[in-house]
């Protein structure tokens, strides 16, 4: 039911059965949360765009040998196709936050459903670049070994375990981080959104 009909209804009714300047003030409350969401990703957008392309300097900003480049730009082709998917979402969810005009319920209720779906895609984008970042990394501990006259196969037991232990922690990190910096950027106007749905219910 849109604002028109509610109106309508409310003049053509003598009690206070629909409470109106209620309900509006809530959606007028809504439009500041997603228009911090649209805020957001207008930022990160271009910024997502200018990291994916400048990862592609990696091999020449780390020295590494060209017969590495094709290792390496194998596993930068996967995260291309993967990041266009991603990107392409993103775009989509934002085109569908600036239809949204906060006049019923139910438009308020897709946007907040599509955001809580879009930070699930935002984490698991971060997530699906580990792979090459753990492909990067390797491909760097292996020429520090090469310069220095040793190999990944001659490092000791205990120099194994502590570069394995050193990998888990760093992507423990990076997990971290990127639940937690989903959770900055979008979480709050989420919890925003979903307050007010709640208090539109009671």
């Amino acid at each position: 039911m849109n604002f028109d009909q509610l109106k309508e209804q409310w003049n053509n009714e003598d009690g206070n059965s629909v409470n109106i300047p209620k309900t509006i003030e809530k959606l007028k409350k809504s439009k500041h949360p997603v228009e911090n969401i649209q805020k957001s990703m207008r930022a990160e957008f271009p910024m997502q765009i200018i990291a994916i392309i400048l990862i592609a300097f990696f091999p020449q900003q780390l020295d590494f040998p060209p017969s590495q480049h094709v290792i390496y730009y194998t596993s930068y082709a996967i995260l291309v196709v993967i990041s266009s998917y991603y990107l392409f979402g993103f775009y989509k969810f934002y085109k569908q936050t600036e239809l949204y005009t906060g006049n019923t319920k139910n438009s308020l209720w897709k946007i907040y459903h599509e955001l809580k779906l879009n930070m699930e895609r935002y984490q698991s984008f971060g997530f699906l670049m580990l792979p090459h970042f753990m492909v990067s990394l390797g491909l760097e501990f292996y020429n520090i070994f090469e310069e220095k006259g040793k190999s990944l196969g001659n490092m000791s037991g205990s120099y194994q375990q502590s570069l394995i232990l050193i990998v888990l922690l760093g992507t423990i990190f990076i997990v971290t981080s990127i639940v937690l910096w989903t959770k900055y950027i979008y979480g709050r106007n989420a919890k925003r959104l979903e307050n007010i749905l709640n208090e539109m219910d009671e």
